[in-house]
């Protein structure tokens, strides 16, 4: 039977103990360590791979930590939020929690909150550990630089070296790529949530995630190729996928942070304010599906 909840106020105080609940209830999942644990030694281990010269080593580190961040954040945000709804149901512990004086909406973004908060929680350990990697590994570069300069007959001096290694670890466009990062991982829980509230099963709303989430990489070039000279149906599908999935693409800030190029903080704010709204869209489709489930 649908739940009946009381006429009240919404409340932030009871969203904020869902999201809290929620942060717990994950954080105690056995794939949560497994995801986050792996992440973290991935990252770290990227220094061992990186055998190049000072500052293709650095770049490498960067390429390949902010790669793993994007990954593993995704990963645990379509496995994590896949597991919210039906768990609730088939422990029965929605029950009594729609049972009192509690919204399905508070209910619901109070686990998107939940979600959220892990995230972020994750994002900032990882980037703890690729800033502790980049310092250790300039230390390392800028005492190899200062005996190589200082050698018989080296034609780059020792300043010169330091600044190619400190532009490379102390850019600020890295703070911008892990912010956008994060903006990300939050669009994959948002529709992992949004599948979960019509799917009651785990492995299916993995899926579909996994698939929504290879689409949004592609969905650039579906874009374009719904401009190019396509049949029609061809081009139907590819502005179907255009319109419907969101451009995840955008959100790689990789390339042009390895190359050092410079990204406009207008950019980054277009970009998030971009992925903000497609989140909501995707809260709000997710809310009024879970308003007229039966449960």
């Amino acid at each position: 039977m649908k739940t009946s909840t009381p006429r009240l106020g919404f409340s932030f105080g009871r969203l904020w103990t869902i999201g809290r609940n929620t942060m717990t209830e994950v954080i105690r999942q056995k794939f949560f360590y497994i995801l986050l644990v792996f992440g973290l030694v991935v990252i770290a281990s990227s220094r061992f791979f990186a055998q190049f010269s000072s500052v293709e080593q650095i770049k490498f580190i960067k390429d390949f930590s902010l790669a793993a961040m994007t990954v593993f954040g995704a990963l645990i945000a379509m496995v994590g939020t896949a597991e919210l709804l039906p768990l609730e149901l088939e422990n029965r512990t929605i029950y009594p929690i729609l049972a009192k004086p509690v919204h399905r909406t508070e209910f619901l973004l109070g686990k998107f909150a939940g979600m959220a908060m892990l995230l972020l929680l994750t994002i900032l350990l990882m980037s703890l550990i690729f800033e502790g990697l980049l310092l250790s590994t300039e230390h390392q570069l800028l005492a190899s630089a200062a005996a190589s300069a200082s050698a018989p007959g080296a034609e780059v001096s020792a300043q010169e070296i330091a600044d190619q290694i400190l532009h490379q670890t102390r850019d600020p466009a890295l703070l911008k790529a892990i912010f956008l990062i994060g903006i990300k991982a939050l669009i994959v829980c948002a529709i992992s949530l949004l599948i979960s509230t019509f799917a009651t099963s785990v492995i299916f709303n993995v899926i579909s995630s996994v698939i929504i989430y290879i689409c949004g990489h592609l969905e650039a070039g579906a874009r374009q190729a719904s401009l190019g000279d396509q049949s029609p149906i061809v081009r139907g599908l590819m502005l179907v996928v255009a319109f419907f999935v969101p451009d995840l693409s955008a959100f790689n800030l990789a390339d042009a942070v390895v190359l050092g190029q410079h990204i406009p903080l207008r950019l980054v704010a277009n970009t998030a304010a971009y992925g903000i709204f497609y989140a909501a869209i995707a809260l709000a489709l997710a809310i009024l599906i879970f308003q007229e489930k039966e449960i």
